[in-house]
This record gives C-alpha cells, sequence and structure tokens, in this order.
C-alpha cells in the first residue's frame, strides 16, 4: 500500500485520531493498518502517538498521521488539544464490552461539542462474536447520528480495507468542501 511514485499527485497530511476506553484496540488497529508486527504484550498508550501512512487509493496518494489517543482517563481534560487539525476522528468500541460502546457516546457529544467541522465513524474491534452481529441499541444510536459503523477484528483480519475505505472517504468529502469553498 505504501508508495513514493512520482506520477501520483501529492497531498497535504490529514489527521486521523482514534479515540475510545482504555484496551479497545486503538494501537492494535493502526499497527494493523501499518502492517506492523502485533504487540506481544499489552502496553497502555500513554498521552499521545503518532504514527504516519503513505498510502495509494483510487490512484490518488495520501499522507495520513495517526494519533493514538490514551484511554486513560487522566487525559480526558487534554482531548481538545489532541483533536486540533483533525479531518477525522474514530470512536473505537469493543462488540464485547457494553462500557466501550457506552464510553463512544460520550466521546462522540464531546467531539461535538468541541471541535468542528470534523467528522466522525464508528470502528467496532473484536467483530468475533459467533453471530456477527452489531448490538441493537448501539446501531439504533448510531443510525439516530448518522454515523457509520466499521466492524473489524484485528485478530481474524477482517476489515481492513474497509476501514481504510472509509478512512479516504471522508478524507475525500472534505477534499470536495475545501475546494467548494474555495472556488465560491
Amino acid at each position: 500500500m505504501r508508495s513514493s511514485s512520482s506520477e501520483i499527485p501529492l497531498a497535504d497530511y490529514f489527521r486521523v485520531v482514534f479515540l475510545g476506553r482504555i484496551g479497545v484496540g486503538k494501537t492494535s488497529i493502526i499497527r494493523w493498518i501499518l502492517d506492523l508486527p502485533p504487540l506481544n504484550e499489552y502496553f497502555p498508550t500513554i498521552g499521545l502517538r503518532y504514527h504516519n501512512l503513505d498510502t495509494v487509493f483510487n490512484n490518488n496518494q495520501y499522507f495520513l498521521q495517526f494519533c493514538d489517543v490514551s484511554g486513560h482517563e487522566a487525559y480526558s481534560n487534554m482531548l481538545t488539544s489532541f483533536l486540533k487539525g483533525a479531518t477525522v476522528v474514530i470512536l473505537v468500541f469493543d462488540y464485547k464490552s457494553k462500557d466501550s460502546q457506552l464510553e463512544i457516546q460520550k466521546l462522540y457529544s464531546f467531539v461535538c461539542d468541541n471541535i468542528s467541522p470534523t467528522r466522525v465513524f464508528l470502528v467496532g474491534n473484536k467483530f468475533e462474536n459467533e453471530k456477527r452481529e452489531i448490538p441493537k441499541t448501539l446501531a439504533s444510536w448510531a443510525k439516530t447520528h448518522n454515523l457509520t459503523i466499521c466492524p473489524i477484528s484485528v485478530r481474524e483480519n477482517l476489515g481492513k480495507s474497509l476501514l481504510l475505505q472509509n478512512i479516504i472517504r471522508i478524507i475525500d468529502i472534505d477534499i470536495s468542501s475545501k475546494q467548494t469553498k474555495k472556488n465560491s
């Protein structure tokens, strides 16, 4: 996926911020997207970590800066500064954790109240339940807020291309809206 081809038009960096409760798999998702090996031990993110991805999608080059934000309560007062300049905010929840599903609802409200016009979508990690169903209450809440849910499983390598497509789609919408404003 990485490319250094000079034939493809260059783009600006787009910040993609991953938020969610501690232990939902934000770091694992980012490492998975970057094709890095999984970590053998769990180490919660402290503060904020940046990871860059240079990728080509539909003959366009994208420079993505993934921001892995700690799910620790201690960093919640710094969320506004972590979100500055975000093009996309990905709210990550764990299908096996009702608390993480409730947490993304709070985070969504926070993002909407403090950062604009950032685009948000939901990523459900650990989509490994036997029925592979999105919980009805969460699906209903997401529909009410016009949010997309992208089910993935890092462990089963399920949904990576869909996740990247969703990120790029949102960036393309952002680019289009900026070009429209510029031409007006």
